[in-house]
C-alpha cells in the first residue's frame, strides 16, 4: 500500500483493493489539531469575553449569552476549517465534519469529565445545549464546503 507523506488519498494497483475502490485517507493529525484549535479559540474568546464583561455563566445562561455562544461556536469552527482546510487534499467536507465532531467531543469530554454536565444542561436547557453544540458542527461543515468551492473556482 502506498501512503502519501501528507496523508492525502494515495494508492496503487497492488494496494489490495479492487480497481475503482477508492480508499479514503483521513488526515487525522490535521483533524485533531483543528478540533483542538476550535476549542482553544472558543475558550479564549468566549470565556475570556464573558469574564471581561463581568457575565457569569455558572448558574443560568441568558438567551443573549446562548446566542453569542452559538454564533461563536459556528464562527470559530467555520474559520478554523476554512484556514486549515486549505491543506486538505481530498474529501474536504468529510474532514470538516470530522473536525467538528472532534471539537464537540473535546468540549463534551471536558464538561462531562469535570462532572459539570448536569450544570451545563440545566444552565442552557437541553434543547439550547444541543443547538449550540450543533452550531459548531454546522460551522465546520460549511467551512469545508466553502473550501471546496474556493478550490473549484481557483481562488
Amino acid at each position: 500500500m502506498s501512503i502519501a507523506d501528507d496523508g492525502a488519498e494515495a494508492h496503487n494497483a497492488d494496494d489490495g483493493w479492487p480497481d475503482g475502490c477508492g480508499v479514503v485517507k483521513i488526515q487525522w493529525i490535521r483533524v485533531l489539531l483543528a478540533g483542538f484549535l476550535i476549542e482553544v479559540v472558543l475558550g479564549v474568546v468566549l470565556i475570556g469575553g464573558f469574564a471581561a464583561a463581568g457575565v457569569s455563566l455558572q448558574e443560568n445562561i441568558s438567551a443573549v449569552s446562548s446566542t453569542i455562544i452559538g454564533v461563536g461556536c459556528f464562527a470559530a469552527a467555520f474559520l478554523v476549517v476554512l484556514w486549515l482546510g486549505r491543506g486538505i487534499r481530498s474529501r474536504v467536507v468529510l474532514h470538516a465534519l470530522l473536525i467538528g465532531v472532534v471539537a464537540t467531543a473535546i468540549y463534551l469530554g471536558l464538561v462531562a469529565g469535570t462532572g459539570q454536565m448536569p450544570t451545563a444542561l440545566s444552565a442552557y436547557g437541553p434543547v439550547t445545549f444541543v443547538i449550540v453544540n450543533g452550531a459548531r458542527l454546522v460551522g465546520a461543515v460549511l467551512g469545508g464546503i466553502q473550501c471546496e468551492r474556493s478550490r473549484a473556482t481557483g481562488a
